[in-house]
């Protein structure tokens, strides 16, 4: 199945937003078979609709963005006008979006009215975090699709998507995979040379995010993908911490809940990003007692009774420091696991004895302290994240480590 899709919006065209979208999307449909063959960004302005749209042969077109309510969004009628497909309104849609405007106080305006026009011979995608749903309809010898363009909509949406191909093309490919931490792409693949050659059947794809990878594997033969998986997990079991919907955070709170250990968090650098991460799960009530931004000397001295000699002589920024903030906040919360970082992401502040991206770690757990030094790449907000994810990993092999968890 030839397939494209198209990007709407002016602010992708301008550099203001990034389309990651297509990546997703790409990604996902390879893992049923369908690769993207082209892809494009248009202005929401009709005509450049028909162009593309003559232009188009693909079986499969996929547009995102230009479903909302302003006037400016026009992909939902331009598309079905250009089809020539007979509409309706559709009365449950209207009302749940009457509702999602009585509950948000807002005056609903009458262009949100749009956002309920349907094609007859047409499939509705729900959207549980938005106001306008998706819509994927049969024209000729194609499927046509439309989604939002927000990602944290059109994320979730798209596995309906992914669920009619199946079901309509009959597709049989299998495809599930790992989610990998504490290890690098490069390394993976040196280790992965054997295991390609063991399992030419089976199609493992790497795909490298900050701080962590996911591997997904595809096959229309679905013993040979479960033999696979055991292999690669029995290789790699130390760094995998869950399937491709598990997110780290989550796991290391489910990790938590089940020990019936709390946690509490010390950060400079990262100034409560882990604390965000960790309370942003639903459940980490039971798990989370306190969370401290100690950014200056001072407060890491005030709340966490860092010595001032350790400053002084070693600096915020050291493995003396990371190890009395752990200590000072483990005896001050009596939380079970006590866990600091502390360092610098730049882009100024960094010398050569401690360069940016330099972050110390301390972790207190069963009245042992674990220090950890890492230098990570990138620009400020990455080297944060990538400690953030760092930090979650080592809480991660603590717990592993102290039961055997997996």
């Amino acid at each position: 199945m030839k397939t494209t899709v198209i990007t709407v919006g002016k602010e992708v065209l301008t550099g203001k937003t990034i389309n990651t979208n297509l990546m997703h999307i790409a990604s996902r449909l390879s893992q049923i078979g369908i690769d993207v063959n082209r892809s494009f960004v248009i202005d929401d302005i009709t005509e450049e609709y028909n162009k593309i749209l003559d232009y188009c042969d693909e079986n499969l077109i996929i547009f995102t963005g230009g479903l909302g309510p302003t006037i400016d969004d026009i992909t939902r009628e331009t598309v079905l006008n250009y089809f020539k497909v007979p509409t309706y309104v559709n009365q449950d849609v209207l009302s749940k979006i009457k509702e999602y405007f009585d509950r948000t106080s807002v005056t609903m305006q009458d262009t949100n009215d749009k956002q309920a026009l349907f094609p007859v011979n047409g499939v509705m995608l729900s959207n549980q975090l938005g106001t306008a749903p998706g819509v994927l309809f049969p024209v000729d010898d194609k499927i046509i699709v439309l989604l939002p363009g927000p990602p944290h909509e059109l994320i979730p949406m798209f596995e309906q998507v992914i669920d009619y191909l199946q079901k309509t093309l009959d597709i049989r490919l299998f495809s599930r995979g790992f989610k990998l931490v504490g290890i690098g792409e490069s390394t993976m693949e040196k280790n992965l040379k054997d295991f390609y050659i063991q399992h030419p059947s089976v199609n493992l794809a790497p795909y490298a995010s900050i701080g962590e990878i996911k591997y997904v594997f595809t096959s229309d033969d679905e013993e040979k993908l479960d033999e696979a998986m055991i292999d690669f997990y029995q290789l790699f079991s130390e760094y995998i911490y869950g399937d491709l919907e598990d997110v780290l955070h989550g796991v290391v709170v489910e990790m938590l809940i089940q020990e019936n250990l709390v946690i509490s968090t010390a950060e400079s650098c990262t100034g409560g990003m882990l604390a965000s991460a960790i309370t942003s799960i639903s459940g980490s009530s039971a798990i989370f007692k306190e969370g401290f931004v100690t950014y200056s000397n001072e407060a890491k001295m005030k709340y966490l009774d860092v010595k001032k000699d350790t400053l002084d002589t070693f600096g915020a920024v050291s493995e003396e420091c990371a190890i009395e903030m752990c200590t000072g906040l483990q005896e001050n919360t009596q939380s079970d696991i006590a866990i600091s970082i502390t360092g610098i992401a730049g882009p100024t502040g960094g010398t050569t004895d401690k360069p940016i991206g330099l972050v110390h770690f301390g972790l207190m757990f069963k009245n042992k302290k674990i220090h950890e030094r890492k230098v990570f790449n990138g620009n400020r907000e990455m080297v944060r994240t990538r400690a953030v994810i760092f930090a979650l990993n080592m809480i991660r092999k603590e717990l592993v480590n102290a039961k055997n968890y997996y």
